[in-house]
């Protein structure tokens, strides 16, 4: 077993992953678990035990949830629903959007006498037929009625369960203060008292919540459904509402300027300061676009310049004009179907390669990582395509200076994710505990804590 190759293609993975701002949640990942970090140290330090405790509950809590409860609930809703009626769900129901793309992909799959395809030949066989299960409905109906299904109870769920959680924080600090305070008023108390809960206690508690609405999803298109950063947007601004509505007497501002920290940086900023390194890489003839696996894979020197030869002796990239009169790049006409005879032809030609490693296209492996042929399952998008193309174009043009390259890659994907996470973590929770001291006289505790806490010993002496 050769270790340190394996250690270097996840690491390539991962890095991979960490540079890929529009669909992958790798990069949240690490900005949440640095900003969460820091976020309860910096509570600890400032605002007391008592908050230090309500943020690790809300922030890992929560951050367990928004990144990892979706993608889990829609294999749960793959493994047992799609199998119920016995469809796959790695189709993309976008191939059913266009005819013309539907025929181009239909003649690529079945021009192709792989074996290996041949499953996925059954399953646009029977797009048409009607469903084993629903008769009512074709296989093309169901697959479409599954895929939003998944998409709303994912995203539905996973909001009511950070909504509880936001509320179980809430519940843990107010049992806290009723138990010290019981603790340190036992000497003024009667010893007759009851040491339970009574009815004066539940006065502190946060009011239940009338006439709740259930989180509407009418008018989301695919972008949402297909983009797991869009998905999880939709579930930060639902996690955001209810932390406002929530948010005790004297915390609303700070629980806004937090979710507003959260928004900026996690979602806004991100892709618009990727956009802005390779726009410095391009000035600087270090053109960092494609993707890592593509920057550190073997051998890049030579495929990279038998890729470029590909896509020009073809000429799979033309100049069009758009509707508003404008000269665009696009893929020639039947350019994708030349791919497809492309990878019917050599699955290993180089150009396929790239357009995988980059999320162009989507190949099919087999158990020991050989290609065998393109998946057909998953829409491919010419934009896409035409973009991976001239960047492979732009690098071999600079790739005397790949070391180069490498190295400024790595530091725009790091550089990208420690902004973020020092503005969320450091920067946000340093703002929140001056306002607090601004607002309150100079003490840092949660006010909403001190205000309970102030509440509970009045009402233990009167009683």
């Amino acid at each position: 077993m050769n270790i340190s190759g394996i250690v270097r293609e996840n690491s390539i993975k991962l890095l991979s992953g960490f540079a890929n701002n529009n669909d992958s949640i790798a990069p949240m990942v690490l900005k949440d678990t640095i900003s969460n970090t820091a976020i309860v140290a910096t509570y600890k330090k400032e605002g007391g035990k008592d908050d230090a405790r309500e943020k690790a509950i809300e922030e890992y809590g929560t951050g367990v949830v928004w990144l990892f409860g979706i993608p889990a609930l829609k294999k749960l809703f793959d493994k047992s629903v799609y199998g119920l009626f016995k469809l796959n769900p790695k189709f993309d129901i976008r191939i059913l959007k266009d005819e013309n793309y539907l025929d181009t992909v239909k003649n690529g799959i079945f021009n192709n006498p792989n074996p290996i395809l041949n499953s996925q030949k059954d399953i646009f066989n029977t797009l048409q037929d009607k469903n084993s299960l629903l008769k009512k409905y074709t296989n093309a109906q169901v697959y479409k009625g599954l895929f939003v299904s998944k998409f709303a109870l994912s995203t539905t769920i996973c909001a009511i369960a950070l909504g509880a959680l936001v509320k179980y924080k809430q519940k843990t600090t107010q049992k806290r203060i009723e138990r010290d305070c019981y603790k340190n008023m036992a000497s003024e108390v009667l010893i007759n008292k009851s040491v339970k809960k009574s009815s004066d206690f539940e006065k502190f508690n946060s009011p239940k919540k009338e006439n709740k609405k259930d989180i509407s999803f009418k008018g989301l298109g695919e972008f949402f459904m297909y983009n797991p950063i869009a998905n999880n947007s939709i579930l930060d601004m639902a996690i955001s509402s209810i932390r406002l509505k929530e948010a005790r007497k004297g915390e609303r501002a700070e629980v806004g300027m937090k979710e507003a920290f959260q928004i900026v940086f996690i979602y806004l900023v991100a892709k618009p300061m990727q956009m802005m390194f390779e726009s410095i890489g391009e000035k600087l003839k270090l053109p960092i676009t494609l993707d890592p696996k593509v920057l550190f894979s073997k051998n890049i020197n030579e495929t990279i310049a038998n890729a470029s030869s590909i896509i020009n002796d073809n000429n799979f990239v033309s100049q069009v004009k758009n509707a508003k009169g404008k000269a665009v790049n696009a893929l020639k006409d039947d350019g994708l179907r030349e791919i497809f005879e492309l990878a019917k032809k050599n699955i290993n030609n180089p150009l396929l390669d790239i357009l995988d490693k980059n999320g162009a296209i989507s190949i099919i492996k087999d158990k020991k990582g050989n290609k065998q042929a393109i998946d057909y399952l998953k829409r491919i998008d010419e934009a896409d395509v035409v973009k991976t193309m001239l960047d492979i174009n732009k690098l071999n043009e600079n790739i005397s200076r790949v070391k180069s390259i490498k190295a400024f890659k790595v530091f725009a994907v790091f550089a990208n994710i420690a902004i973020a996470a020092c503005a969320t973590g450091i920067l946000q929770p340093k703002l929140a505990i001056l306002m607090r001291k601004i607002m309150h006289n100079g003490d840092n505790r949660n006010p909403a804590i001190v205000e309970q806490e102030k509440m509970m010993q009045l009402k233990a002496h009167q009683g």
